[in-house]
């Protein structure tokens, strides 16, 4: 396909490196941070779309699959280095949706990432925990880099012959129904026609997304699970420390 994301281990020590450096840039002061300006996927850097050889054209697979691992996952998973994440989150829905954006070949991460904004404050309205948990997660989004996005835009688009587009972007319409709306089967060619780009198709599928959020499969996030069962053992280790001294009294 000429498109080769970024390795993963690569991408997460880069991860990493930011969050060292902006920590350290806090502990400086505010005009001390360091500028990840020049790097895509940090600040306002773009990161790249989805590339195909000459002749031919990305467009999203017909047996598209979403999948959302939550909150927790966004950025990397740095939300557990940061101590959130940690599930049943009000705005999940909004990180389920932010997943399968990153997964919409043709969405750019930018209006993946503001999406995510927008949503989440339409749900959390006046709740602050609600407001500081989804403000954690947009910053984290702007120091997570390109990798997550590559790999979601991998995993959504096919190179397709220019002279063939049109036919596979019904396809992939018309499989998005037939399992989502078979009522609605018959509407994927002439939306196919009027979805002529891939900003269109893009947009197109997160509308149909958004209307069906059971296309999403919402699955457990394995570090994160770990993670919390590491927290849960550790608390309860706790509390049996805490109950010991109590018996002595």
């Amino acid at each position: 396909s000429g498109y080769t994301p970024v390795p993963r281990k690569t991408a997460t020590m880069m991860r990493y490196l930011a969050i060292a450096l902006c920590l350290f840039g806090t502990a400086l002061g505010q005009d001390d941070m360091p500028d990840f300006g020049n790097m895509p996927g940090f600040g306002d850097k773009p990161c790249p779309n989805f590339r195909c050889s000459s002749g031919y054209t990305p467009v999203q697979k017909s047996r598209s699959k979403f999948v959302s691992k939550g909150c927790s996952k966004m950025g990397g998973g740095m939300m557990m280095m940061a101590g959130g994440g940690g599930g049943g989150e009000k705005y999940s829905m909004c990180c389920d949706m932010w997943h399968a954006c990153y997964q919409t070949c043709g969405a750019s991460k930018k209006s993946c990432d503001e999406g995510f904004k927008t949503c989440s404050e339409r749900v959390c309205g006046g709740d602050g925990e609600c407001k500081k948990g989804a403000d954690m997660n947009s910053m984290m989004l702007g120091m997570g880099g390109c990798n997550l996005y590559d790999q979601g835009q991998y995993a959504g688009c096919e190179c397709t012959k220019k002279s063939s587009v049109e036919e596979k972007r019904a396809a992939a319409i018309r499989g998005f129904y037939k399992k989502w709306s078979p009522e609605s089967v018959e509407k994927a060619d002439n939306l196919a026609k009027k979805a002529d780009s891939n900003g269109k198709m893009a947009a197109l599928f997160r509308k149909l997304v958004t209307k069906y959020p059971k296309s999403i499969k919402v699955e457990v996030d394995d570090e994160m699970k770990m993670y919390q069962d590491m927290m849960n053992k550790a608390k309860d280790d706790k509390g049996g420390d805490d109950s010991d001294e109590h018996d002595e009294f």
